[in-house]
């Protein structure tokens, strides 16, 4: 499954939105709009990741780097303290 992903100019994950399926009058297009040094991206959800009721806890664990013309979502590198 493709998401939205909202980052910052370092990847940062701002706001995610998983496609959404059309419920009776309700709107039938809904987007995120980027501001100032933020970009809208789509994504694969990876299946491991497919689990997730909310993708707000991505925001805590990935980050999206992009290589060539792909965006992908990685998984962020924990600081250990003391170390």
């Amino acid at each position: 499954m493709r998401i939205s992903v909202l980052t910052d100019e370092s990847g940062r994950i701002i706001g995610t939105m998983r496609p959404i399926e059309p419920a009776g009058s309700g709107p039938t297009h809904v987007r995120m709009t980027a501001g100032a040094g933020q970009k809208v991206l789509e994504v694969v959800l990876p299946e491991e990741l497919s689990h997730l009721r909310s993708l707000v806890s991505l925001h805590d664990t990935h980050v999206v780097e992009i290589d060539g013309q792909e965006a992908h979502l990685v998984a962020r590198k924990v600081m250990r303290q003391g170390v």
